[in-house]
């Protein structure tokens, strides 16, 4: 398959709050000025693949993102998508390569994307056991400053319920410039740009963030997840580390509809970015 997307980014208030998308910050740490999320930047790339495989693309997909280079408010973002020519995935069957690329041809992300295999999931299982069982009730102001040594792996985070509105999606919809019918109407399913902000703000429930820079996720949507559908939110801290000055933090998180596992994720960020 090929297929071809343009766009002009921008950043986007619905966002998670994020001060890397001002440009004093982002300049504070060597930036050319505001970076555009990375989870806008996804959403970009799920464009031409809903639009080429349509709404069954959002269920029974395996999807690993990641994000080399910023992109930057006012560039011209070019998506195209082909079959997989990365080393760890070129020789696996179904494998979609979907690229984001600037105006100069720098390749800013890389999307691959694969039919999901059945599979049980005991993890995601077992957290979502560890959470109703362990978990402390949440408390918003009681959240600490993410440091390296306020990390406590393994530990499960309270259940967050979240219920995906019809106004929210619009918003996300809206931003992404977005004309896929599946998005729209009493029955819509939430926007791939909407589901990995709201892995962005379970990372926030969870700490009070400094500058930071969402790097990459690597998730199963096992289903698409419908506006107005309640969905059991989990999540808990599996690593962290240290690379070039920058510290990592890596959340495993979960969602639920009822017993029903819809999503789950490995999601990856820079929590303590070096200074220039």
């Amino acid at each position: 398959m090929s297929n071809a997307f343009t766009i002009t980014a921008i950043n986007d208030a619905t966002e998670s709050e994020n001060r890397m998308h001002s440009d004093d910050v982002a300049a504070r740490y060597g930036f050319k000025g505001a970076l555009v999320s990375g989870v806008n930047v996804f959403g970009y790339m799920t464009q031409p693949l809903v639009a080429q495989f349509g709404a069954q693309w959002l269920s029974n997909t395996g999807f690993d993102v990641r994000f080399l280079l910023p992109a930057y408010e006012g560039d011209q973002v070019c998506v195209n998508s082909a079959p997989a020519i990365t080393p760890e995935h070129k020789n696996l069957p179904d494998r979609i390569e979907t690229r984001a690329l600037n105006q100069a041809g720098t390749t800013l992300a890389t999307l691959v994307s694969w039919p999901l295999d059945l599979s049980d999931y005991p993890r995601a299982y077992a957290m979502r056991k560890q959470a109703q069982k362990e978990a402390a009730i949440y408390a918003h102001d009681k959240r600490p400053l993410l440091t390296w040594d306020v990390i406590q792996l393994e530990k499960a985070a309270p259940t967050w319920l979240w219920t995906p509105s019809a106004e929210d999606n619009a918003r996300h919809v809206a931003a992404q410039r977005d004309m896929a019918a599946c998005y729209r109407g009493p029955e819509a399913l939430i926007h791939p740009y909407f589901l990995l902000d709201t892995c962005n703000r379970a990372l926030m429930r969870l700490y009070i963030l400094p500058a930071w820079i969402h790097v990459g996720t690597v998730g199963s949507m096992l289903r698409a997840i419908k506006i107005n559908e309640e969905i059991a939110v989990d999540c808990q801290p599996t690593d962290r580390w240290e690379n070039k000055g920058h510290q990592f933090i890596r959340l495993y998180i979960t969602m639920f509809s009822g017993n029903d596992l819809v999503f789950e994720a490995d999601h990856t960020a820079i929590f303590k970015i070096a200074e220039k």
